[in-house]
């Protein structure tokens, strides 16, 4: 998977966030739940835009990822990578 980096990208673009719907709030999940969840590589073009906070964010997720707002742990499975390029 792949997914096209700005100088406006941030954590809750790649994580996700709550949206409605017509049942309520739901959680939108980003590029990198997605990719935790389907174990497969994301690939993050153009992360030179990025702060390098973010960028040390994102390394931290290597491992799992905890969205507070819908109380959900995605452990990272055995596929899973995460490329700045």
């Amino acid at each position: 998977m792949k997914y096209h980096c700005t100088a406006d990208t941030d954590l809750e673009e790649l994580i996700g966030h709550e949206c409605a719907s017509e049942s309520g709030l739901v959680f939108a999940y980003g590029p990198v739940p997605q990719a935790m969840l389907n174990d497969e590589e994301l690939v993050l073009e153009n992360s030179a835009a990025l702060p390098v906070m973010m960028a040390a964010k994102l390394h931290a997720l290597c491992i799992s990822l905890f969205i507070a707002e819908i109380a959900v742990r995605i452990p990272a499975g055995q596929h899973f990578r995460l490329l700045l390029q």
